[in-house]
C-alpha cells in the first residue's frame, strides 16, 4: 500500500491533539516531518524529522502533503508557499481573512496542479449526511429558519485568538462552523447579512457576536459565536412540520458520551425521532483527501466552497465595522 508522506507547519495544539492522533489511525498516512521555532514543543509530536523553519520542511522532497495549523493570519502565506512547492494542502480553518487571499490561494493551487481542502472536520461526521436525508425526504418541510451556536470559555489573555493581527476573534474562530453548516449542510445561500457582537475593550476583536442572514426567499438563520460562554455546540434547522437539532454538531467527539446526536420534534415540539451516531471525523477528513491525492480528484468540499464561506464571514464583518449600515448586500 502506498503511503501518504505528512509534513506539519507549527507545533499548535491541534495538530498535536486532534490531526497527529488521526493521522496515526490512518494505514495510508506517515507522519515525517515538523517544522516549528520552538524545538520543545516539536518534540513532544515524536516525529522523525524535526526542522526549525518551515521553508525547510517545504523543501523536503520526501513530502507529499502538509497540514498548515497556522494562525489565521498567515494561513494564505504558507498555502501558496506550500503549493508551489508542489504540496497538497490540508489547511486549518478559516482558509483565510478576506475573499481576495483565498483567490489567491486558489491560483497557486490550480497552478501547481495540487490537492488543496480547508479543514472544517466535523462536515465528515455521518450525523450530517443523516440531516441532509432528513432535509430532502422533507421531514420538516421547507426550512425556514436556521440557528447554529458555537461558544467556549477562552481563559488564557495570550491567546492568538485574541490578537487583532492574527485574524482572531470568535467569528473567525467558532463561528465559522455556523456558517459552514447554514451554507454547505443546509444549503442556504445568503443575499443579506446584519452583525451584532461584542467588541473587547482591550483584545479589540469580537469576543461574543451573533449575524443574522437572509436570503432570496425570505428564510433566515442566526450564527452566534463567543469565547466567553460555556462550552455549546449545535445547530438547529426550523421548519413548518418541526424542527432537527443536531446537538454536539461540530465537536462530538468531546462530548460526554462521544455522539453526535440528531433530534426531531414535530410541530407540537413532540420528539419523533432521536438518534446518536459515533464517528472519527478527524480520521474521515484525512482518507478523503487521501482518496483525492491517490485519484487525481478534488475534494467535495472545494475552495470554491471555502471561498464563499470565507465571503459571508468578511461581509459579516463589515456589516459589524459599519454599524450605520445595517445590511450588506452579499452578492
Amino acid at each position: 500500500m502506498k503511503k501518504i508522506r505528512w509534513g506539519i507547519l507549527s507545533a499548535a495544539n491541534i495538530a498535536y491533539d486532534q490531526l497527529l492522533p488521526a493521522l496515526r489511525r490512518s494505514d495510508r498516512a506517515e507522519v515525517v516531518a515538523i517544522a516549528s521555532r520552538s524545538e520543545g514543543r516539536a518534540e513532544r509530536f515524536n516525529i522523525p524529522t524535526i526542522y526549525k523553519d518551515y521553508d525547510q520542511l517545504l523543501d523536503d522532497p520526501t513530502i507529499d502533503v502538509v497540514y498548515i495549523p497556522l494562525p489565521n493570519a498567515l494561513h494564505t502565506e504558507w498555502s501558496i508557499k506550500a503549493a508551489m512547492k508542489g504540496k497538497h494542502i490540508l489547511l486549518e480553518k478559516p482558509a483565510a481573512l478576506t475573499s481576495a487571499e483565498v483567490k489567491d490561494i486558489q491560483t497557486a493551487v490550480l497552478e501547481n496542479n495540487v490537492v488543496f481542502m480547508e479543514a472544517f472536520m466535523y462536515q465528515f461526521h455521518k450525523q450530517h449526511q443523516r440531516v441532509k436525508e432528513l432535509l430532502n425526504s422533507n421531514y420538516i418541510g421547507e426550512y425556514l429558519h436556521v440557528k447554529a451556536h458555537f461558544s467556549w470559555m477562552l481563559e488564557d489573555p495570550n491567546d492568538i485568538r485574541l490578537k487583532p493581527d492574527l485574524g482572531g476573534g470568535a467569528l473567525w474562530d467558532v463561528g465559522c462552523y455556523g456558517i459552514h453548516a447554514m451554507s454547505q449542510i443546509i444549503g442556504m445561500k445568503p443575499t443579506k447579512v446584519t452583525m451584532a457582537g461584542k467588541i473587547h475593550p482591550e483584545y479589540k476583536v469580537d469576543t461574543l457576536s451573533t449575524c443574522i442572514f437572509t436570503d432570496d426567499k425570505g428564510r433566515t438563520a442566526e450564527i452566534t459565536a463567543s469565547v466567553e460562554l460555556p462550552f455549546i455546540n449545535r445547530y438547529e434547522i426550523i421548519g413548518p412540520k418541526g424542527t432537527i437539532l443536531v446537538d454536539s454538531s461540530f465537536r462530538p467527539d468531546v462530548s460526554p458520551d462521544h455522539f453526535g446526536k440528531v433530534i426531531v420534534k414535530d410541530h407540537n415540539n413532540q420528539t419523533v425521532l432521536y438518534e446518536a451516531y459515533e464517528d472519527d471525523q478527524y480520521l474521515n477528513q484525512i482518507e478523503h483527501l487521501h482518496d483525492c491525492i491517490i485519484n487525481g480528484l478534488q475534494p467535495r468540499y472545494s475552495i470554491e466552497d471555502s471561498l464563499q464561506v470565507i465571503h459571508y464571514i468578511e461581509k459579516g464583518y463589515e456589516s459589524l465595522n459599519n454599524s450605520s449600515v445595517k445590511q450588506e448586500l452579499l452578492y
